[in-house]
């Protein structure tokens, strides 16, 4: 004879067991994962400003442009320098702007040769972004308000006002660098994220004057700065 299979339902313990497990997920790994996702937007915003820089840094490399200045704030606003008038003021007799030439310095956006690039400017970061994931330091909320960086090929000028600017000496070169932290909306506001905050899923960005980019990330159980 056949024998025949005998079909039952789930048993109370077995139920409970599953409960249980659920009840283990929403708890504990729920958050973990809630976590990891808020830091991951982060980070993709900060890759993203990285990659905007090396654009700028590739036009001028490429003959486009004779330097870009690049104002990390709420927003990513340029302003491009022609390679005709790069020449004229720091190259050539009779600059129109010796002090710059001889300083090696770039002055502020439409001042010392350059041309604003009005179309880059738009609200990237902050609470007026409901697409961003991030608020920013240095920013309008905070001194200093900005970093600006200065593009060229060879890397030999920067901003002429450096007291006005997010810039520190760097821990791995001892370099003076500029920077610009990103915090996360999820536990940060414009006026609590800064370079010393005690905040986790806070990442920064270091330039150098040649525009070699290093990426940190905040470890909150060490107070460390990590590059990665």
């Amino acid at each position: 004879m056949l024998k025949q299979k005998i079909n039952r339902g789930f048993t109370i313990i077995e139920i409970l067991v599953v409960i249980i497990i659920i009840i283990i997920f929403v708890f504990i790994a729920w958050p973990n994962i809630q976590s990891w996702a808020t830091d991951r937007k982060v980070k993709k915003e900060v890759y993203e400003t990285v990659e905007f820089i090396k654009e700028r840094k590739s036009e001028v490399d490429s003959g486009k442009y004779g330097m870009t200045q690049v104002v990390l704030n709420r927003q990513l606003q340029v302003a491009t320098m022609s390679p005709e008038i790069f020449l004229k003021i720091y190259m050539r007799p009779n600059s129109p702007y010796p002090v710059h030439k001889k300083n090696h310095t770039c002055g502020f956006m439409n001042n010392g040769g350059f041309t604003r690039q009005n179309k880059y400017d738009k609200e990237d970061f902050g609470v007026y972004v409901p697409d961003s994931n991030v608020h920013i330091y240095p920013s309008a909320w905070h001194v200093p308000i900005y970093s600006v960086i200065c593009i060229t090929k060879d890397g030999s000028i920067e901003y002429d006002k450096p007291h006005q600017i997010g810039r520190k000496k760097s821990e791995a070169t001892g370099q003076m660098v500029d920077y610009f932290v990103f915090c996360s909306k999820s536990n940060s506001t414009e006026t609590t994220c800064k370079f010393n905050s005690k905040l986790d899923k806070r990442y920064m960005i270091e330039l150098d004057r040649s525009q070699n980019i290093k990426i940190y990330k905040y470890n909150l159980k060490k107070d460390k700065w990590k590059l990665l």
